[in-house]
């Protein structure tokens, strides 16, 4: 046998021992395998439902992107349910009815049958803004016979009309009848023009629509009428419909 037979037939031994030994270790395998799983279960990939699905992360099952997905929703909810606590807390805030008409002040007399009002003084003077205690439309802009500087201003809260006078101004700020104002809206500043013994604010409110023409509130002597008939029934002005403290640093 020459050399070249020799060595075909040494290699077709050498493939059919391989074969051999592949063959028997693929049974091997596939023993153990039906030996530990009753059934075998083919796992496919929909290309398609995996391109639709977003990414959340690099890794993981469709479900579980989904899962998350649905975990990140609930958190966006949360947190736009936090936002609108947030915005309606501030909007209470916001919407306060009543406020006090200075930022700092001192009750130096308080209301009483014949002057059915509160006076505020202030460590500032002069310098202390006077504010509107309500959103209303200013209804009033004058100087009584003794030379007191006066705004007033008319309120329609939960349809009760409220009349606020603020006396002694020392001077008025840019304001004009009919304007709308608010808590924010500088009236002038505390002042003692008029029958005065110092630097005070003088504030009645009484609930009357002063200076309308459908009630006898129409006028100041209306006004004044209208306080102490209230004063007498229980209504004490601005302590009526809000907290009034001795003393106050803040609005």
């Amino acid at each position: 046998m020459d050399k070249e037979k020799l060595y075909i037939l040494k290699g077709k031994c050498i493939l059919s021992v391989s074969a051999f030994f592949l063959a028997t270790s693929a049974l091997f395998t596939a023993g153990n395998i039906l030996k530990n799983n009753n059934s075998l279960e083919i796992t496919t990939i929909n290309i398609t439902e995996m391109a639709k699905a977003p990414v959340i992360k690099k890794t993981g099952t469709i479900n579980e992107k989904r899962k998350l997905i649905e975990v990140d929703d609930m958190e966006i909810n949360k947190s736009i349910q936090n936002d609108n606590m947030i915005t309606k807390i501030a909007s209470l805030e916001n919407n306060v009815i009543w406020r006090l008409p200075t930022e700092m002040g001192r009750i130096s007399s308080y209301p009483n049958y014949y002057h059915v009002a509160y006076d505020i003084t202030s460590p500032r003077g002069s310098s202390e803004v006077i504010y509107p205690v309500a959103k209303g439309i200013i209804s009033g802009i004058y100087t009584d016979s003794a030379g007191a500087k006066i705004v007033t201003v008319r309120h329609l809260i939960n349809g009760t009309y409220y009349s606020s006078q603020y006396v002694h101004l020392s001077n008025y700020a840019n304001i004009y009848v009919g304007q709308e104002v608010d808590h924010n809206t500088p009236l002038g500043w505390m002042g003692t023009t008029g029958r005065s013994t110092g630097v005070h604010l003088h504030i009645a409110l009484i609930d009357c629509n002063m200076f309308g023409t459908t009630d006898s509130c129409s006028d100041l002597n209306g006004f004044f009428r209208q306080a102490k008939i209230r004063y007498n029934q229980g209504f004490f002005g601005l302590g009526s419909v809000i907290y009034v403290p001795s003393s106050w640093n803040n609005r």
